[in-house]
This record gives C-alpha cells, sequence and structure tokens, in this order.
C-alpha cells in the first residue's frame, strides 16, 4: 500500500466504528482549526450507525474513507495513514474534541521539538456534569493526561491525542505497517533513539459517550490482544513469568495512575469514589493479559473498535 507524496503541513486521521453519537462534536472542533492549506482531516469508518452519513452530509471537506467490512482501529488507522499527506500526522479519536488552538500548538511542537512522536494532554469533556461512571471510564484510560503536565519526556502517551513526524510511520512513500499500533510503533521509536515527548498546550477533551459495560469489555480484549502480540515470539520462560506476574497488575496500574492523577490536585474526589470500579477496570484488563499470554491473543484484536 503506498502513501501520498507528502503535501501538507498535518494530516488528522481519526478511525470511527459507530460513533455517530460523537463525531459531530469531534468534527466541529476540529473543522472550526483547520485551513485547507495547512491540514487536512480523515476519517476511516466502518461503521452500521449512519457515522459516515453524518460525516459527508455535515462535513463535506473531510475525505472520508468508509468500508462496508467491519475493522478494529488498527486497520482503520492503517488505512488512514497510508492516504495522509501530511508531514506531520495526528491520530484522534471520535471521541476527541481538540481545545483552542490546538492545530497551531501541535505544528509547533514539532518544529520545536525533533522527537518523532509528540503527545498531548486529555481533560474530560465537560467534567462538572459528567457521571460517576464516565469519571471512572475517563481516569481508567486516560487520567493520568489530565492537565496539570509538564513538558518532556514520558515513558506513555495517550492514544487520543498523539502525532508522529512522517518518518516514524513511512519509508518513502510507503507506510511501515499496514495496520496502525501505537504501542510498537512507540516502542520502534524509542529503540531508534527518539524518546516520546509530552506537550501540555496541545489539548483535548475525551467525549466518550459509550456504555460501561461495553467499555468493561473492550478492557478485556485490549489486555488479551496487547499480551498475546507481545509474547507471539518469546520463549517459554517469558510467557510463564508474565502469566505469574499478572496478579499484580491491578494494584500496579492503581498506583502508577493514582500517582500521577493525586498530584494534579485536581477533582481528587471522583478518583476516590470510582475507586472500586477502577479495581474492576484494572482486573479485568490484566484477566485479559493473562489468558493473552497462556493462549494468545485469540479474536480479541479484531474487536476492537474503540
Amino acid at each position: 500500500m503506498n502513501g501520498r507524496t507528502p503535501t501538507l503541513p498535518l494530516s488528522v486521521v481519526i478511525a470511527a466504528h459507530n460513533a455517530a453519537q460523537s463525531i459531530g462534536v469531534c468534527l466541529s472542533a476540529l473543522t472550526a482549526q483547520v485551513q485547507p492549506d495547512v491540514a487536512e482531516i480523515i476519517v476511516a469508518d466502518s461503521s452500521t450507525d449512519g457515522t459516515a452519513g453524518l460525516v459527508r452530509e455535515q462535513f463535506p471537506s473531510v475525505h472520508l474513507l468508509h468500508f462496508d467490512e467491519a475493522m478494529n482501529l488498527p486497520q482503520l488507522r492503517g488505512r488512514g495513514i497510508a492516504t495522509a499527506r501530511g508531514e506531520i500526522i495526528a491520530i484522534l479519536d471520535p471521541y476527541s474534541v481538540v481545545g483552542n488552538d490546538w492545530v497551531v500548538n501541535l505544528l509547533q511542537a514539532h518544529d520545536e521539538r525533533p522527537n518523532l512522536i509528540i503527545g498531548g494532554t486529555v481533560d474530560l469533556y465537560q467534567a462538572e456534569t459528567q457521571d460517576l461512571w464516565a469519571w471512572a471510564a475517563y481516569i481508567n484510560e486516560y487520567g493520568m493526561f489530565m492537565r496539570p503536565l509538564l513538558a518532556g519526556e514520558m515513558e506513555i502517551l495517550p492514544g487520543s491525542n498523539i502525532s508522529y513526524k512522517r518518518a516514524a510511520l513511512f519509508d518513502d512513500d510507503r507506510p511501515k505497517q499496514a495496520e496502525f499500533w501505537k504501542t510498537f510503533a512507540n516502542w520502534d521509536a524509542e529503540a531508534a533513539g527518539s524518546a516520546l515527548w509530552q506537550s501540555p498546550d496541545v489539548v483535548v477533551h475525551l467525549h466518550k459517550p459509550i456504555p460501561f459495560a461495553d467499555f468493561l469489555r473492550t478492557r478485556f480484549a485490549h489486555g488479551r490482544c496487547f499480551a498475546g502480540m507481545r509474547v507471539a515470539n518469546a520463549k517459554g520462560g517469558e510467557r510463564l513469568l508474565r502469566v505469574l506476574t499478572t496478579p499484580l497488575l491491578p494494584f500496579l496500574f492503581l498506583w502508577r495512575w493514582g500517582r500521577r492523577y493525586w498530584a494534579k490536585k485536581r477533582f481528587r474526589s471522583k478518583f476516590l469514589l470510582t475507586l472500586p470500579l477502577q479495581f474492576i477496570l484494572f482486573s479485568n484488563w490484566a484477566l485479559g493479559e493473562f489468558i493473552g499470554y497462556l493462549r494468545g491473543p485469540g479474536q480479541t484484536c479484531r474487536q476492537l473498535f474503540y
């Protein structure tokens, strides 16, 4: 699959699967900042809920790639990246509502920093009005990326607000991978000597109105898929070690996320009130990893729609 020759400063790639409830808010904020000679917006979609029609009718400037067959996020993102013409390629979710000057701040960050990969911050959309279910899902997935954050090197960046210099994703005009897996793309860049960089001025707000039960199932699928791919070529000893240590993961995640979230001195009560839900969510991810290390990913990688 050949990519296009870069002719724009920025391409924004959004993978959408049944996102009609949220993508309008996402694209309204984004299109207000995008100038045709500066950036393009690519939506790669495999929805059955009318998402494609909504994008086509309400946002005609958006480059829509619709696929009738169901595709997971890495597949959709890979299709979108392959058509991108930008020197910088940003990955957003249909649940990402960009903050003021997101485009300007993103391009400035890449202009100032040599790092191949730059991530931003993720706040909760209309935080004061959200219920505990929304807070639990947000903290579990992106709480460590809530403002305030300091600029600097990070070991992990948010998948809903991350951007890449073209060289990180392409060999000349050919995408390095047909499917885009953030974790493995980031590991490759780090192995090549380019640290991940956090830019706090590049802000999005998470607007993810999905049922909590669906999010819980997705945590398991993400954990099993990640683990299965991680040890695909590993020896038995490594698999066994990872299996034996997975019961510690919920506690490790709670400590790592909680320590960083607490230090922000914002919405601390939300963290305390959602602790039982946090433990359930992290435990479900850990259970996924446990099975993934033992039995591989199964079909879970094809079930990652958000």
